[in-house]
């Protein structure tokens, strides 16, 4: 059912909205971390750096989809927290339209240029082709990207964070089962891992929009529910395109850190990510809470209700940091037994140095973490009462960061150098949006969102 954020005690309403979309990204965290185990495992550890090494041209892309999505599902969830049913309707059609152009255009040149943005950031010839393969399958499917994002995120505008679940979770053993069997029974190595990925969530995507749109009336559209303005299309975009430029931004400076980082053995890049692969992992709960207030104030800040939109986020703060310290000690506590998991120790080459390098990783991340799951509250905070610029500037200032510390760093301090690269950015932006926050937040309205 939809589920009404405006109403009931602040805390049991983001802890019980969470709790699905935690789950969600466990899923989806764990067919990741499946590819990459099973590409390390069952192919080589130059393998495992082949796919490693795309994680900051996948973002690039993936991330723009997700953040545009997003920002789409935050005027949705304005509307709705509004009681606007028909300008629900009509911000859902008006997405979907959006999104259809977004994904065709986005296929075609995410596909075309694979070779050169690999080239560009000095992939090395043993790992080329690897990356080269995974990239164009993964890119071939942006549709069914762009698709279940958008119906996941047009139902958690409307309160529903518990249908997105149960069609992640069957994307994720769909994959996992399609990862065994393309890659260990057909051979089709991280051509296989993608097209596992791309089947699963382009099943789960068509599934969930024909379950969505059957049961919910507010999804139940018409002709003129299509029928849009470029001042309504403008309305979206102006919350979504910043949103995915923030996306995009920071992963041209993760882009600029595995740059740096081709500078480095084969072995390094398999530790790093491995190592990268168990920090999205630690991240999953911060991530969760950051979407989930998103919404949440999305839909106060449509009520007019900005008291309860700030005893939200406070209150998010304190559960955020509260899961951060318990991740930061089992991070750093299993990260040899964790980044065994993606190793065949009859392939792995020089085991040695891909524990160093994961290790090395994983305990600064985990000193940092508090500044990383802070950052995510204040920015989907701001971006839900449709403060997309102060957060949007953060991503400048990690791509800054990032690109000074990458031609930098590694230079003068090695491989240690990598791993501070991420954790000064997570610094600057966090401090950044925690100003923007105290700024502009006293600045919001508290008057109804209307059409």
């Amino acid at each position: 059912m939809t589920n009404d954020l405006t109403r009931g005690n602040p805390a049991k309403v983001i802890l019980i909205y969470s709790l699905p979309i935690i789950l969600g990204n466990v899923f989806q965290q764990v067919y990741n971390l499946v590819d990459t185990i099973i590409v390390g495992r069952f192919v080589s550890y130059q393998a495992l750096a082949g796919v490693g090494i795309t994680n900051g041209l996948t973002f690039l892309v993936m991330g723009f989809v997700s953040g545009i999505t997003s920002g789409l599902g935050i005027r949705t969830a304005q509307l709705f927290g509004a009681g606007d049913m028909k300008g629900t309707k009509r911000s859902v059609g008006t997405s979907i339209i959006i999104s259809v152009f977004l994904a065709v255009f986005l296929t075609l040149a995410a596909v075309f240029s694979t070779e050169p943005l690999l080239r560009l950031i000095g992939t090395g010839p043993e790992i080329f082709e690897y990356s080269r393969n995974y990239l164009i399958v993964l890119f071939s499917g942006i549709v069914a990207q762009t698709a279940y994002n958008l119906i996941a995120c047009i139902l958690r505008a409307l309160g529903d964070s518990r249908t997105p679940l149960h069609f992640l979770i069957f994307s994720s053993l769909l994959n996992v089962v399609l990862d065994i069997l393309l890659i260990t029974r057909f051979g089709m190595g991280v051509r296989g891992a993608a097209l596992a990925t791309v089947v699963a969530q382009a099943l789960s995507a068509v599934l969930c929009f024909i379950f969505a749109f059957r049961k919910y009336p507010e999804l139940k559209l018409s002709a003129d529910d299509f029928r849009t303005s470029w001042a309504f299309v403008w309305e979206h975009l102006r919350i979504g395109i910043p949103m995915a430029l923030q996306f995009s931004i920071t992963a041209i400076g993760i882009v600029m850190l595995q740059a740096a980082l081709n500078a480095f053995p084969a072995t390094y890049i398999a530790g790093f990510s491995a190592a990268n692969k168990v920090q999205n992992v630690g991240a999953l709960v911060a991530i969760s809470f950051g979407v989930s207030i998103a919404n949440y104030v999305g839909q106060n800040y449509g009520a007019g209700d900005i008291v309860r939109v700030r005893k939200g986020v406070n209150i998010t703060l304190v559960m955020t940091l509260c899961v951060c310290v318990v991740a930061s000690v089992l991070i750093a506590v299993f990260a040899d037994p964790l980044t065994s998991l993606f190793l065949n120790k009859d392939t792995a080459g020089d085991v040695s140095e891909i524990y160093y390098a994961s290790r090395k990783y994983l305990y600064m991340s985990a000193i940092f973490f508090p500044f990383l799951y802070v950052l995510f509250v204040f920015r989907n905070a701001l971006q839900g009462v449709g403060k997309t610029f102060m957060p949007l500037m953060a991503g400048v200032l990690e791509l800054l960061i990032r690109g000074v510390a990458s031609f930098t760093l590694p230079q003068t301090l090695g491989y240690f150098g990598i791993t501070l690269i991420d954790v000064l950015a997570w610094v600057g932006a966090c401090l950044w949006l925690l100003v923007s926050y105290c700024i502009q937040m006293p600045k919001a309205s508290g008057v109804k969102v209307v059409r």
